[in-house]
């Protein structure tokens, strides 16, 4: 929802006549959280995909590996990075296809899979990972550090954590 389609103030207070319990500041702040973060996402993956040709599930399922050298079960890869088994089947196979990931018999029972980056897989991150947290970075100076942080705190209580 792009600025100019969110609701007026005037208009809110306008349905609060309908209906009582409604609050235009808690209705006017979610659509902002929401444009900020579209906003945010679209300057951020517009790079990710001009300059390593990466999807956001692609990008997401690469840090959840980065994230577990180890090695993870496709199932937790899955619900890590919240999409279906199907799609991080799919996923997976184009990522084995390219060199980027790994796809193995856990060594336990043979039955199960775990998947981890390969060395390929690693050096990628290794390339991605800093200048993505450096245009993250760049993107949050317009808050000062403690601002930052009481944004944080504000969203982690708005989420319930």
């Amino acid at each position: 929802m792009k600025r100019e389609n969110l609701p007026t103030w005037q208009e809110l207070e306008a349905h609060k006549k309908t209906i009582p319990e409604i609050h235009p500041a808690a209705v006017i702040a979610m659509l902002e959280i929401k444009q900020a973060a579209e906003d945010i996402q679209a300057s951020i993956l517009s790079v990710l995909q001009r300059d390593y040709h990466l999807s956001e599930g692609k990008f997401c399922t690469l840090i959840v590996l980065h994230q577990h050298p180890e090695g993870i079960t496709p199932s937790t890869l899955a619900e890590k990075v919240g999409v279906a088994r199907a799609t991080i089947s799919t996923m997976l196979q184009r990522l084995e296809r390219s060199g980027e990931v790994r796809v193995e018999a856990r060594s336990e029972d043979g039955r199960g899979k775990l998947v981890r980056l390969t060395s390929q897989g690693r050096a990628f991150m290794q390339e991605v990972l800093p200048p993505h947290y450096l245009r993250v970075s760049k993107l949050m100076e317009k808050l000062t550090q403690a601002e930052q942080e009481e944004l944080i705190r504000l969203l982690r209580k708005l989420a319930g954590d």
